[in-house]
């Protein structure tokens, strides 16, 4: 049986249904449908919700202590799988409804949801303020354990009468695309700044008054949010690439380039050759023409290619007394063995994929002295 998926928008415009607001989210949930999405559209005008008092209850307790339609309304955005917060502008912001619903929301953005999801906001104005409203209401988001996968703006004053309506529709199709692509595959978008100051902020926030932050406290010291910030967005940090051995040897190539070489040497790790190699093997054959004598002077290697992918084969330069030669198979004492796909090696020598990028990033491995790769850069010039 194929799951149903319930997208939640929450709409602070008054004009419940025909407003420019409302056009929008229908764009969207046209999309959505198509791909077993139900949108329930939320009017925060038809609903009861008083205003924020500032009391700090939610912060001590854990709850607000008024009873209204609120918590009905909020309970919806934190059970579905993903959410819409959609707003026009009225005087350089949200709506008073809009922000009505946030403040009574200030719970929820000191206690992060233990669980993210994808969000949209949506934001209109004629022709002041519809972005920066956009990016507020983004960075709301996370209060509900949302994270935004789009901005869905647009210039309107009279109801459907949007500047570059085809652009809007178009741009309203993306986003329900990738909204239901980060549903389905639970995916996540990077980290943010937004998210580490936030994190940062808050913390300390409910550190220092943990007084009366009581109930705060308690939830991130559940969920280990003090730990980490990596605990806080769910997302691990990597492994580096890039040992202190590789950037030793990076930082120690750039110190011996002489320095009329620089910005002249060519960017790709296996340098550039006369002519245009059709394949691996004519680029390595070509490789010796293309020697530079000066920055080969004293230098005593052999480099060893290991080829793979749409060509398979293994061949080795031998550079001495400032010269270099080609020679099939391996070598018997290689100082460097370069393991590499076809395809990545004739990249890099085109100047199309960046050296330095491609090791890192673990498109080619490398055994041996890993001085001479960075040196390639030098050896080899057009």
């Amino acid at each position: 049986m194929t799951r149903q998926y319930n997208v939640v928008a929450i709409n602070g415009s008054p004009h419940e249904g025909f407003g420019n607001t409302s056009q929008m989210v229908a764009m969207l949930g046209e999309h959505l449908s198509r791909e077993g999405f139900d949108l329930e559209e939320v009017f925060l005008s038809q609903h009861n919700i008083g205003y924020c008092t500032g009391c700090a209850t939610c912060l001590e307790e854990g709850a607000c202590w008024v009873r209204d339609d609120y918590k009905p309304v909020v309970r919806k955005v934190l059970e579905a799988d993903a959410v819409i917060l959609a707003s026009p502008v009225f005087f350089f912001n949200v709506t008073a409804q809009m922000k009505t619903f946030l403040d009574r929301s200030l719970g929820y953005g000191h206690r992060p949801q233990r669980d993210w999801k994808p969000g949209l906001v949506v934001s209109v104005s004629a022709g002041y303020g519809e972005t920066s409203v956009a990016d507020y209401l983004s960075r709301v988001l996370r209060a509900f354990g949302a994270f935004s996968v789009g901005q869905f703006t647009a210039i309107a004053v009279s109801p459907g009468e949007f500047i570059g309506r085809e652009a809007v529709e178009a741009r309203a199709a993306d986003l329900a695309r990738d909204l239901v692509r980060a549903v389905k595959e639970g995916r996540r978008y990077p980290a943010t700044d937004q998210d580490l100051r936030y994190w940062q902020f808050m913390s300390n926030l409910i550190k220092e008054n943990r007084d009366f932050m009581v109930a705060d406290v308690e939830h991130w010291q559940e969920m280990g949010l003090f730990k980490s910030f990596e605990a806080y967005v769910g997302q691990r940090r990597s492994h580096p690439t890039a040992t202190p051995d590789i950037r030793e040897a990076v930082a120690r190539g750039h110190r011996e380039q002489p320095q009329e070489e620089a910005g002249t040497a060519a960017p790709a790790a296996a340098g550039s050759r006369p002519g245009t190699p059709g394949n691996a093997r004519e680029l390595l054959e070509m490789m010796p023409q293309a020697l530079n004598p000066k920055a080969a002077e004293g230098v005593t290697a052999i480099y060893q290619f290991e080829v793979s992918g749409s060509e398979t084969f293994t061949a080795h330069l031998a550079i001495h007394d400032q010269q270099a030669t080609f020679h099939e198979g391996p070598a018997d004492h290689p100082n460097i063995i370069i393991r590499t796909p076809a395809e990545v090696w004739l990249a890099i020598a085109r100047g199309e994929l960046d050296g330095t990028t491609a090791f890192l990033g673990g498109q080619f491995r490398i055994q041996g002295d890993l001085g001479l790769l960075i040196k390639l850069k030098t050896l080899f010039v057009a």
